[in-house]
């Protein structure tokens, strides 16, 4: 028997650029073809892809739709289907699937089922009722292409009188549960191990006097199913109630970003119930390339999945490379031809233009985007997933477990090197996606996060992703389970090696002798069960679940070494030890300064001997994007002390406003670097850190909100420099009531002032939801704001 294709007669070759959503006129002007337009458009570049891909490959006929719904040659008295319900809605609440829109479709809902459980179908027949004593009834559930009932893709389930299961429950089994007339009730168990992913089901029936002659009916709707972190069966299973809340069924929440003194969450809607979310996330495995068989594994579902969030080179043939994926990175500051990274509210918005667009990137995301779109997708299919980041994490792709850093004799950072040929960098901050799951594969205590980050490619040249690894192999240092291991553990633990300019050298260059390691200073993601509008008090430190913070370091090295292949006593580079020195440096790191107000760097020195030290001092200040690429210098102080025994002294270095505001890119970074040296010892210092300005909060107020009907929000901040702000753009969406939309100011913000903008919305959807609002214009980005809703029917 030929297996199906999606439902669609005709494949749709080009999407519109782009559409304008009016979803508010679906409410005052009725269900019309707007309801149903991005679901519309989600499925067909679902089908379209599967189309192309599988069903137009000219190897295997019997893979091509056969038009007819029945072979000739049944008996005139066969059992014929006239409808399949899946009852989508009343099995959603079993499932914990209500949630998802594409379940709530007034017209047409689709069936969304969780592995690991049973579902209920009604089946009608046509001139009579099914007789067990007469018929073959035979049902049929095909995933992908080429479906084989050995490699799972395909179930045959017959239906006989048995009123229980037989099978075991790592099986697909089917019962009667009641028959009235013409109306046969089944129930229908999905294995755990099921693979996730749209299936299709067929109807077959038979007598039992010809077996062989037998009609075919193939249900209209697909039917989704998905991972269960409800069910101890489920690789996936998440035990604590509270944590399932928060990292499957909570649809917003925020990503934390800024410097290690300084960080600040930002609102984000994952959406993950959206209509256009669930066959996005189908369609991204399908364009990974992994195989039907291996979707039932969320080991190689996140895998893939993290391949295919950034937009990367993927070779199809050997004159041919496509870039493919979900969105397109860009870390500057120009954003032409795409939108503004922080303009992005949520994940919906994105998934959209990507389905609208025929499935091609959309443009532009920094990685704290992608790790929220990975989070999304992973809900979306039943896997737990959370977005974290490191504060000051290393790039490190020479695979050395050091960055070296070269200062010139101005004390100013030398970028990418001497030789404009260092590739690696330290960023201010990386996002990444953890996702959980047991992982029998790896020996016992791996199981649980796994970190994935879709937004770097360490080992492939057209792929990108990286993950999923074992957190706890991370924190161990144990990367010989995986090549991606080494590069988390690399980003979270390595050695930062400071030279300066020195003629005396045989190089040119000497080590620092007293520095501080700016990697990782912590690792930080969204609380459970708790989130702030007004601050950062639902910020949790995660550090110790990804680092040994009590390693000692001899016990360090020896990880290390065993990481690079070396004998674990082996000394692979000159590390200068921490201990005491005769004059001791400070640098007093600057406290929360507001975007528009000066800032004060104070380098403390103090003498610890008895006798005179001559000291040279400096502090250089310098604009960088968050990806360690620097920008335009600021200001620079020199100093120089000759100090009594005891005596101790400081420099200072003040930037005012007028001095940087012109000056800073993207994010608002300020990069401090402070060194010393002492001219009777040759002693040396370095340190550096990461500044990021206060933004000011958008103050969100909305009255009371009732579905259908027309609302106002009122968004109201303080411009807090002295120039006018120009480009302004604003976003703003409501998890789950209110769609994405962006719209762009028509008139500058005057310098210091408050700004108020109004907002009508009409929310489609009651109970609490979370509106989430951003502002950005070219002199300042990342005006951010959330505020909970209660929407009334």
């Amino acid at each position: 028997m030929p297996p199906p294709v999606p439902p669609f007669s005709l494949p749709r070759p080009s999407y519109p650029p782009s559409y304008e959503h009016e979803y508010e006129d679906e409410w005052r002007y009725g269900r019309g073809r707007q309801r149903h337009y991005a679901r519309d458009a989600a499925m067909r570049a679902y089908y379209d892809i599967w189309r192309r891909r599988y069903n137009e490959m000219p190897a295997d006929p019997a893979q091509n739709y056969a038009s007819q719904s029945h072979y000739t040659g049944v008996p005139a008295d066969i059992l014929r289907v006239e409808h399949v319900d899946f009852r989508p809605q009343e099995n959603a609440k079993d499932h914990r699937t209500f949630q998802y829109e594409l379940v709530q479709d007034f017209d047409r809902p689709s069936p969304v089922y969780r592995r690991g459980q049973a579902f209920h179908l009604s089946l009608v027949t046509r001139e009579r009722e099914f007789d067990c004593t007469r018929d073959h009834l035979y049902l049929n559930f095909y995933f992908g292409p080429q479906p084989s009932v050995p490699k799972r893709t395909r179930v045959v389930l017959p239906v006989t009188i048995q009123k229980e299961f037989t099978r075991t429950p790592q099986k697909w089994d089917v019962r009667i549960q009641a028959q009235e007339g013409n109306t046969l009730t089944l129930q229908v168990h999905i294995p755990a191990t099921c693979q996730v992913g749209v299936w299709r089901c067929v109807v077959e029936t038979a007598t039992k006097n010809y077996p062989r002659n037998r009609t075919q009916y193939r249900a209209p709707e697909d039917v989704f199913v998905i991972f269960n972190p409800f069910s101890r069966e489920d690789a996936v299973y998440l035990e604590n109630e509270a944590q399932r809340t928060e990292y499957v069924m909570t649809e917003s929440g925020k990503v934390y970003r800024g410097g290690s003194r300084n960080t600040q969450g930002r609102p984000w809607v994952f959406g993950q119930f959206d209509d256009c979310v669930l066959p996005a996330a189908c369609l991204l495995l399908e364009m990974s390339g992994l195989t039907h068989t291996e979707r039932g594994n969320p080991v190689k579902v996140a895998k893939a999945l993290s391949s295919m969030i950034q937009a990367s080179r993927r070779r199809r043939d050997h004159d041919d490379e496509n870039w493919e994926g979900l969105l397109e990175p860009h870390y500057e500051d120009e954003y032409r031809g795409g939108q503004n990274p922080h303009l992005w509210t949520g994940s919906v918005k994105i998934i959209q233009e990507f389905l609208l667009n025929g499935a091609t990137p959309v443009k532009y995301g920094h990685c704290w985007v992608m790790a929220c779109l990975m989070t999304t997708v992973c809900r979306a299919l039943g896997l737990p997933a959370r977005p974290t980041t490191a504060l000051t994490a290393a790039h490190e792709t020479q695979e050395t477990l050091t960055i070296d850093r070269y200062i010139d004799r101005f004390g100013d950072l030398i970028e990418r090197g001497p030789g404009r040929d260092q590739p690696d960098s330290l960023w201010a901050f990386h996002t990444w996606c953890d996702v959980w799951m047991s992982r029998p594969d790896l020996p016992s205590g791996y199981s649980g996060w796994q970190t994935t980050d879709p937004s770097r490619a360490y080992h492939f040249k057209f792929s990108s992703g990286c993950g999923p690894s074992s957190t706890e192999a991370v924190k161990r240092g144990d990367v010989g389970f995986s090549q991606s291991t080494s590069a988390f553990f690399s980003a979270l633990n390595t050695f930062v090696r400071y030279y300066y300019e020195d003629d005396e050298s045989e190089w040119g260059y000497t080590p620092y002798m007293q520095h501080r390691l700016p990697v990782c200073r912590s690792v930080v993601t969204k609380a459970v069960g708790r989130h702030d509008d007004d601050g950062d008090a639902d910020c949790e430190d995660v550090t110790k679940v990804y680092r040994d913070l009590e390693r000692s370091e001899p016990e360090r090295f020896t990880v290390f070494n065993a990481c690079r292949g070396m004998r674990k006593d082996h000394v692979y580079f000159d590390y200068q030890d921490q201990g005491s020195y005769d004059v001791e440096f400070e640098l007093q790191e600057p406290k929360q300064v507001s975007a528009g107000q000066s800032i004060t760097v104070t380098l403390q020195v103090h003498n610890n001997t008895s006798e005179t030290r001559t000291v040279q001092a400096n502090i250089s200040t310098r604009s960088f994007f968050y990806t360690g690429v620097l920008g335009t210098h600021l200001k620079r102080v020199t100093g120089q002390f000759t100090l009594a025994g005891g005596q101790k002294d400081t420099l200072t270095l003040k930037v005012d406003a007028s001095e940087y505001q012109d000056r800073l890119v993207d994010m608002g970074f300020i990069k401090i670097t402070a060194t010393g040296h002492v001219s009777e010892n040759k002693q040396s210092y370095i340190d550096e850190f990461d500044f990021q300005f206060e933004k000011p909060k958008l103050i969100i107020e909305v009255p009371e909100c009732q579905v259908g009907q027309e609302c106002t929000a009122t968004f109201t901040f303080s411009n807090p420099l002295d120039v006018p702000l120009t480009d302004c753009f604003f976003s703003m969406e409501i998890g789950g009531a209110y769609r994405p939309r962006t719209i762009r100011v028509n008139r500058e913000v005057r310098p210091r002032e408050t700004f108020t903008y109004s907002q009508t919305f009409v929310p489609r959807k009651s109970g609490d939801h979370r509106l989430v609002a951003s502002f950005s214009s070219h002199q300042l980005h990342d005006v951010t704001g959330s505020r909970k809703l209660t929407i009334r029917d």
